[in-house]
């Protein structure tokens, strides 16, 4: 056998075209420098990619560690000192970093690109008491487009208590509130050139940041009528899959303890948990005509990804290590604190059987940043 290293650029770089995933890629610029100095962004053709799951930092503050839901262990650890100690969101690829004195960044996780963002004192319902690093005080966050796609995106964020929410565009010195008539935003995507968000009892707002007033909202969907919740132990979700909104809904059980314990705020409880298998209803309803939700009771192909980043759907049939017709989610309780940290795990949900299977083992109790379903990118 011949020395790999020897290989002719040309042959190279046509094979690297042909590879699609990102973490292939990776591999691939790994066996030696010869295939290193042909692996860059102009020879990486993929597009659509299987997202992976970034770990919360443990023992090594400055590091974070990418998990591949195909392999099933971690597949990247990456030096990312700008993310320490510092509250994060994904949207895109990109994180979105929220420092404890304020300071907002975009971050690419992979070449440590940042970009500067307005101060957090520049919302317009910005209070001290309400901005800690220990609370979700950005719960949302959502890119139109990858800012080294276009120069001409969008980043909206959901903030405080009651959920306002806000935009940003290149060249803004502050964030622009938008107007909405109900408060609470519970989820936010960017579809066919609007934000969309579900707020309060389940209604679609949507706005459009580039129109003549961009800070005008209007109803674009009401409430599903088999809808009956709206309590807080719930938690809504809104996808876009193939030209179908979708709305999830999860049901927040209480974590339940081995001993058959509950924890509640202020305990002292340290059994190890058992959780209760959520349950998720799925609606979906047409963008376009009455825009009626009707319940879905299977994704086919599709898997979903939920959790605290921009929420989004997958064709399980392209890529391997994707169960289709699932939900993927990380489930969070802020509100249930245990050994001074947020008790957090990764779930599998079949909505064909209502089965529940674990992502990753691992619990995180790290209180300022979860794991969070990464789109990998090379930018």
């Amino acid at each position: 056998m011949g020395n790999w290293a020897e290989l002719p650029e040309d042959l190279l770089v046509l094979t690297a075209n042909k590879i699609t995933l990102f973490e292939d890629f990776l591999s691939f610029s790994g066996v030696c420098r010869s295939w290193r100095s042909v692996a860059i962004n102009d020879n990486f053709k993929g597009s659509e990619q299987i997202p992976w799951l970034m770990l919360s930092d443990k023992d090594k503050p400055d590091e974070r560690q990418f998990v591949s839901l195909r392999k099933g262990g971690v597949i990247r650890t990456v030096n990312l000192p700008e993310a320490r100690g510092k509250r994060c969101l994904e949207t895109l690829g990109w994180l979105v970093t929220v420092a404890e004195d304020g300071e907002i960044n975009l971050l690419h996780p992979f070449t440590r690109v940042q970009i500067n963002l307005p101060h957090v004192t520049t919302f317009k319902h910005y209070q001290m008491r309400t901005f800690d690093k220990n609370t979700s005080f950005i719960s949302k966050a959502v890119l139109s487009s990858r800012p080294e796609e276009s120069e001409d995106y969008a980043l909206v964020v959901a903030y405080g208590d009651s959920g306002y929410v806000c935009f940003w565009r290149p060249g803004d010195m502050s964030w622009t509130d938008v107007r909405i008539s109900l408060l609470y935003f519970r989820d936010i995507i960017f579809h066919g050139g609007l934000f969309y968000g579900v707020v309060g009892r389940a209604f679609v707002f949507a706005f459009d940041v580039w129109g003549p007033d961009p800070t005008r909202t209007w109803i674009a969907l009401q409430a599903p009528v088999m809808y009956t919740g709206g309590g807080m132990k719930e938690q809504l979700f809104i996808v876009e899959s193939k030209g179908v909104l979708l709305m999830v809904i999860q049901d927040l059980s209480i974590p339940k303890f081995r001993d058959d314990r509950y924890y509640v705020p202020g305990g002292t409880n340290r059994s190890r948990v058992d959780y209760r298998t959520p349950r998720f209803q799925v609606f979906g309803a047409a963008l376009r005509g009455k825009g009626e939700w009707a319940e879905i009771t299977s994704l086919a192909d599709n898997a979903l990804f939920l959790g605290d980043n921009a929420s989004f759907s997958v064709d399980a049939s392209r890529f391997p290590g994707i169960k289709a017709n699932c939900i993927y989610y990380t489930d969070e309780y802020w509100e249930f604190r245990k050994q001074g940290g947020v008790l957090r795990h990764t779930g599998i949900y079949s909505l064909e059987d209502g089965s529940k299977s674990p992502c990753y083992e691992e619990e995180s109790l790290n209180p300022i940043c979860p794991p969070l379903w990464v789109n990998p990118s090379s930018f």
